[in-house]
């Protein structure tokens, strides 16, 4: 287990969950669940939660993989890239006002970074929300226990859910993986705003959960939320309050994981932050189309 650079005390691995599609009165909401566990998480990645008596269709574990490739995402056409920008963001700190300010001044960077990217696309932004109390609600449910996650992102109210206590205790003061984790966030956010989420619903109706189906394209959606984090972390590194050296260790922090069978090998995780990092285009970020064993 790799340790915390600045305090000297053990890091746990992260280990990132998307919980996606809960469908309530026919409406979609996403949630995407990401953070550092404990330790694996056991059972399923995606949990469709279908209204009582609704009728389930035969799994279509049989689809093949490389259906994904029709995903329709805007954002792997025409070269959408993130235009450099200085991020100048506050000193980090425990305390809950230093918390909220530091995420508070990266979230406006991520906007700032991802709002014209977006609207090239042809996608309708807006801007994500932030909550850094220990005990949140959302308009996904009940928040996720510790041990399956430290951070999420609701798509039913566009919030990224950062609980402060659960943080500390598993990044400490590491600023690198506090950037991860949050453009990570972000990518999840960006993925609902263009309708990828609600895509990979489409295709998952009536997959048996739990199947190799499903996780596959968990892994997909996961991967290529790294990959945007990358895209990100790119953009800003060298530039305003992200040196270059921080940004290249936020990139490196994704290798700082456990295999998983919804988040990939840890070769995996970080092969796709880092394609994002170097690409510098969005169609660096395309899981979709990628062959099997890039998102094994």
């Amino acid at each position: 287990m790799r340790r915390n650079d600045d305090t000297g005390q053990p890091r746990n691995s992260p280990l990132a969950i998307v919980g996606v599609l809960l469908l309530v009165l026919g409406s979609v909401g996403v949630i995407g669940l990401v953070g550092r566990a404990t330790q694996p998480v056991a059972g399923v990645a995606i949990a469709v939660a279908r209204p009582s008596g609704a009728v389930v269709a035969a799994p279509l574990d049989a689809v093949p993989a490389s259906d994904t490739g029709a995903l329709a995402d805007p954002l792997l056409a025409g070269g959408v890239r993130l235009s450099p920008g200085a991020c100048e963001l506050p000193a980090l700190g425990r305390a809950e006002a230093r918390m909220r300010a530091f995420y508070g001044a990266m979230l406006d960077c991520l906007d700032s970074g991802w709002r014209p990217a977006l609207q090239q696309a042809g996608v309708r932004f807006h801007a994500a929300g932030l909550d850094v109390s220990s005990e949140a609600s959302s308009d996904c449910g009940q928040m996720p226990d510790e041990e399956q996650a430290t951070a999420f992102y609701c798509g039913a109210d566009r919030i990224i859910y950062l609980p402060r206590d659960r943080l500390l205790r598993y990044v400490g003061l590491y600023e690198p993986a506090h950037l991860a984790v949050l453009a990570h966030e972000y990518g999840h956010h960006v993925q609902n705003l263009s309708g990828t989420l609600g895509a990979v619903e489409e295709l998952l109706a009536g997959v048996r959960a739990g199947s190799p189906r499903e996780l596959e394209l968990t892994r997909r959606i996961e991967l290529q939320a790294n990959c945007f984090a990358g895209l990100f972390l790119a953009s800003v590194s060298g530039r305003g309050g992200v040196t270059s050296q921080q940004a290249e260790r936020a990139v490196d922090d994704f290798g700082n994981s456990l295999d998983s069978e919804t988040h990939g090998t840890v070769r995996n995780q970080l092969r796709w932050a880092r394609a994002g990092f170097e690409g510098r285009t969005a169609t660096a970020c395309d899981t979709w189309s990628a062959a099997p064993e890039a998102v094994t």
